[in-house]
C-alpha cells in the first residue's frame, strides 16, 4: 500500500510540453484513505536540478533514511495526479522533518492563504 509522504519511482513519459518526463522519484501527497481506495495518486515530482527554487520548492537532502541517491528539488508547482500503473517501485518514506515544508509548498502553490 502507498502512504502519504512515500517516495516512489514513477514513469512520467511521454513528456507533454512543460511537465516533467522520464522515470523519476516523486512524493505522494494524497491522504491515505484515497491512497488505499483510489486507482490514482496525487504526487509531486522531484528533480536533481538544484537551481534556486521557486517559493513552492525546496531541497531534500539524500540520506540513508529516504534512500534518495542525490539531493533533489521538490517541484511544488507541479502537483499531478497519476494512475497507479505508472508507479514502478516504492523507494522509501520521506523524513518527518520535511512534512511542514511540503505543507507550506502546497499552500503557496495553490494559494490556500486566500478564501476560495
Amino acid at each position: 500500500m502507498y502512504k502519504k509522504y512515500d517516495i516512489v519511482f514513477a514513469n512520467f513519459n511521454p513528456k507533454k510540453w512543460h511537465t516533467q518526463a522520464w522515470i523519476r522519484p516523486c512524493i505522494i501527497i494524497q491522504n491515505n484513505i484515497f491512497n488505499t481506495n483510489a486507482p490514482t495518486l496525487i504526487v509531486v515530482p522531484l528533480t536533481t536540478n538544484l537551481k534556486i527554487p521557486f517559493p513552492s520548492e525546496f531541497i531534500i537532502k539524500a540520506s540513508i533514511e529516504n534512500w534518495l541517491k542525490e539531493d533533489s528539488r521538490y517541484l511544488g508547482s507541479q502537483i499531478i495526479t497519476i494512475d497507479k500503473i505508472y508507479i514502478l517501485e516504492k523507494i522509501w518514506s520521506l523524513e518527518k522533518n520535511y512534512y511542514e515544508e511540503i505543507k507550506k509548498a502546497i499552500f503557496i502553490a495553490l494559494d490556500c492563504n486566500d478564501d476560495f
